[in-house]
């Protein structure tokens, strides 16, 4: 990374401060008190030993306890404070950050979701934030006090002897000659580490999600072999990194204690020559030696802050990521719906470079209309539902509901008109009854009652030891697939809107209950505009229209009867073994 990406990703990364700008004064107001308290000790034994012992002033001493003691108590003050202070500015920071990695993910949206594993997203979340703590935490705070105790240090060691002050110079430039040219190294093994830490947080993330199908396929030991290799490269990283260091704080050391031999020698010389007092050369060594270590560290705070700045690079780059669907500035919202429905000219690609999924798409969906699609997998059915939820943009042509193009249209307009049925229902971690509100808050239990009855769920829900307030499990871990089916059908009661868009939605419930269902269904989608993407053709005989998808075209469209006395694909679909079986 260039050094002026590097600084610019440093101070985006001091601008979460921002919000906590007091908190932030007192932190470096209490490490500006312990720098004072630590530079004040040297010059006390100055003092202390040049005019209280050597002239016998026994109610000086007293005194001098006393200030000692009053120092170490502002120290003790100050350190307890810069704590607290540090902690509360860590945890809220974190927190601020998460909150806009989740933003951002919400703003990019499916585009970004569907060409991204979620392990390298929870690493931002996780492994990547809590580097980012470190330095609001330490390093910044630190290399502040560090500033200011080295500036004010550097000033009472020339004050006290110019002399002994050049010949520690020598001793901090070989540390600055070595340190940097590890550092560079350090750099490089830091970039390969933290690309390292996100793909292990992937496979560690998957290696959970997967575990059916790897049971299934009898696969652990792929797995294994395939975590424990990247497991092995991330300690090996590791171990190079800290290596690095150690080399650095050894080289630290090593100058660290020739520059207090050196002293020693020229110091002792100028006392026996009267230029300067052995009080003043105990306080100057006082400061040497916190001198030194606060310089070396300095450097090391900086090295160690560069190395962060690599981890702090992918979220920077993350909430700096362009969104492929924007909300115009000027979105409007739709007053009472109707419900039409108009695709012009569609032509898109997921990806620029490759092939077109849907290629001149003309669609007009009257109000109250139920349309279906067919076709083979992969032939742009579901690709044409993200494209009038706005999830992703048509490459070119347009959307409009009720003659109004969709992207003048704000998101929650747009898609709190719309109900979604998907095939694979998503379930939070949280009671059912939750889940039902996540659609519709404002809903009542008179209202959830009857959308579950009608979805013919209730029965069931009441049948639990907690009826309602029942754990669904992770990802509804304790329902059935058509238990969850029933229960998106019962969102979609309580949602109430004037579009519903969805994917075989009773796909996985047997026939009994998906024809009980289907009443329900039915009575509730009149009057409404239905869009349904449909593998069991015998579930859409009764649609207005029928399109049939092959490739991104659409080959035909029109009702059951019509499609069926044409010698086309729909004909066809319907007339093989298998939809034979299913009519």
């Amino acid at each position: 990374m260039k050094e002026e990406s590097l600084l610019k990703v440093y101070i985006w990364a001091i601008s979460f401060l921002k919000p906590y700008y007091i908190r932030t004064a007192l932190l470096i107001l209490c490490g500006f008190l312990i720098s004072i308290s630590e530079l004040l000790t040297p010059k006390l034994f100055e003092y202390l030993i040049d005019d209280v012992i050597k002239r016998n002033k026994p109610l000086l001493f007293v005194y001098c306890l006393i200030a000692f003691f009053a120092i170490l108590l502002i120290k003790l003050i100050a350190t307890a404070s810069r704590e607290y202070v540090q902690r509360y500015v860590q945890e809220n920071v974190s927190r601020d950050i998460q909150w806009e990695l989740i933003r951002k993910l919400r703003v990019l949206g499916l585009n970004y979701i569907e060409r991204n594993p979620v392990g390298k997203t929870l690493s931002l979340l996780n492994t990547e934030v809590t580097a980012m703590q470190n330095l609001y935490r330490y390093y910044f705070p630190e290399m502040i006090q560090t500033f200011v105790f080295v500036f004010f240090a550097l000033f009472f060691m020339i004050d006290i002897s110019f002399s002994l002050f050049i010949c520690m110079i020598p001793c901090f430039a070989v540390y600055y000659l070595v340190g940097p040219r590890l550092e560079r190294k350090a750099s490089v093994i830091a970039s390969k580490l933290t690309n390292s830490q996100i793909k292990l947080g992937q496979h560690y993330y998957e290696s959970v999600s997967s575990i059916k199908e790897l049971a299934a396929n009898n696969s652990y030991l792929w797995n294994s072999n395939r975590v424990l290799h990247e497991v092995d490269n991330n300690v090996e990283l590791y171990s190079s990194r800290y290596w690095y260091a150690y080399l650095r704080g050894g080289i630290r050391r090593l100058t660290y204690y020739l520059g207090a031999i050196i002293l020693f020698i020229f110091g002792s010389y100028l006392i026996v020559e009267g230029r300067i007092t052995t009080g003043e050369f105990v306080s100057f060594l006082l400061l040497y030696f916190n001198t030194m270590l606060k310089l070396t560290s300095l450097i090391t705070l900086l090295t160690e802050q560069k190395l962060l700045m690599f981890q702090s690079k992918k979220i920077y780059e993350f909430l700096n990521l362009s969104s492929a669907v924007v909300e115009d500035k000027k979105a409007v919202s739709l007053g009472n719906l109707i419900g039409e429905i108009h695709l012009k000219d569609i032509n898109f690609s997921y990806n620029l470079t490759s092939e077109n999924v849907l290629q001149d798409v003309n669609l007009v969906i009257k109000p109250g209309e139920k349309v279906a699609l067919v076709g083979k997998s992969g032939c742009g059915k579901s690709t044409i539902t993200k494209l009038i939820g706005r999830f992703y943009d048509p490459t070119s042509g347009s959307i409009s509901i009720d003659n109004v193009n969709i992207k003048n249209l704000s998101f929650k307009s747009l898609r709190s008109s719309i109900g979604y049925v998907f095939q694979d229902v998503f379930l939070f971690g949280m009671s059912i009854k939750e889940n039902l509100l996540f659609g519709n808050p404002d809903a009542t239990m008179e209202d959830i009652i009857k959308a579950t009855k009608a979805a013919h769920l209730h029965d069931f829900i009441m049948s639990l030891p907690d009826g309602y307030d029942s754990y669904v499990g992770e990802k509804g871990a304790n329902f059935s697939g058509g238990q969850k089916q029933r229960l998106a059908i019962a969102r979609l009661f309580l949602l109430n809107p004037t579009i519903v868009i969805m994917d075989e939605p009773t796909s996985a419930l047997d026939n009994v209950t998906e024809q009980l269902i289907q009443v329900s269904l039915n009575r509730f989608l009149e009057n409404k505009t239905v869009i349904t993407v449909a593998h069991r053709l015998s579930t859409i005989q009764e649609y207005d229209k029928i399109v049939v998808m092959d490739k991104g075209f659409i080959k035909e469209m029109g009702s059951h009867s019509e499609l069926l006395n044409k010698e086309g694909l729909y004909r066809k679909m319907i007339f093989n073994k298998e939809e034979a079986r299913s009519i």
